[in-house]
């Protein structure tokens, strides 16, 4: 209640911009690693009023159904299908070679799992291009992605085609290692004019390196960067059951905040 005659436009502008202020210090933590990025407080308060057609921060929280939102395990899945993953992300190093001979690689640490790809080729080894494009996955995040060689390789393939060699390491090898070369094509040998104009192979790789390491899609949705997963602390996220004596009970289930919008896919996923 106020008395009439009270000033009461700058105690409405008060109450409504000291918590709005306030709101600019909190931020989102999930298990103390990584905090998640939101617009909060005045710049928040700007997007609302203004009706903003592109905010800063777009976000979606999905809540997830069945046994993913009671298995962490399950929920990682989920996880890992949403959040988008570039080559880029899961590789340790890279490094381009000249490795004349595929058979009798040059690099030592190489040798003895070449050797046992040679022994029976799938394919004919004088066509490949003496250039070497080596790439060294990280382990770990290999794991956490949920992602294995072979998935991989198939990616590769898919965008590369019959154009690139590619020979890997198992998943359960002490490094895990892609080989890749360029193949050369059989009407390629006797078109001079065409050979004159051609890119140098070595060049040609390095072309090739940059766009599968930031373009070569793995899994997930190309809008999403980022997805978070967490049991929410507040009742207003936990899902509400009717218990047996007819009251009402807030249970904490596994969900996932993102980085990014893209509500069609996430929801065919």
């Amino acid at each position: 209640q106020v008395q009439p005659g009270e000033m009461v436009g700058a105690i409405a502008a008060q109450s409504l911009g000291e918590p709005a202020t306030q709101m600019t210090l909190n931020t989102f933590h999930y298990a103390g690693v990584s905090a998640k990025n939101v617009t909060l407080g005045v710049p928040r308060l700007k997007e609302i009023i203004n009706v903003s057609k592109k905010p800063k921060t777009p976000s979606l929280t999905v809540f997830l159904t069945g046994t993913a939102a009671k298995d962490a395990e399950k929920a990682k899945d989920v996880l890992c299908k949403l959040e988008h993953t570039t080559l880029r992300k899961v590789t340790a190093n890279t490094a381009i070679y000249y490795d004349p001979d595929p058979k009798n690689t040059v690099i030592e640490e190489d040798e003895e799992w070449v050797n046992i790809f040679y022994e029976m080729p799938d394919f004919d080894p004088s066509r490949a291009s003496p250039w070497l494009l080596r790439i060294e996955l990280d382990r770990k995040r290999m794991t956490d992605k949920k992602l294995t060689m072979e998935a991989i390789a198939d990616k590769i393939h898919h965008g590369f085609g019959d154009d690139l060699n590619v020979i890997y390491t198992d998943d359960n090898a002490e490094k895990l290692v892609f080989r890749l070369r360029i193949t050369n094509q059989d009407s390629d040998k006797g078109n001079e004019e065409e050979q004159v104009d051609k890119m140098e192979d070595d060049v040609f790789l390095r072309c090739i390196e940059s766009n599968m390491l930031s373009d070569l899609t793995l899994q997930g949705i190309e809008s999403i960067t980022k997805v978070y997963m967490h049991k929410p602390t507040t009742d207003d996220k936990k899902r509400v059951v009717i218990t047996p004596d007819g009251g009402f009970k807030a249970i904490p289930e596994w969900l996932l905040e993102t980085d990014g919008t893209a509500l069609a896919k996430v929801c065919s996923c």
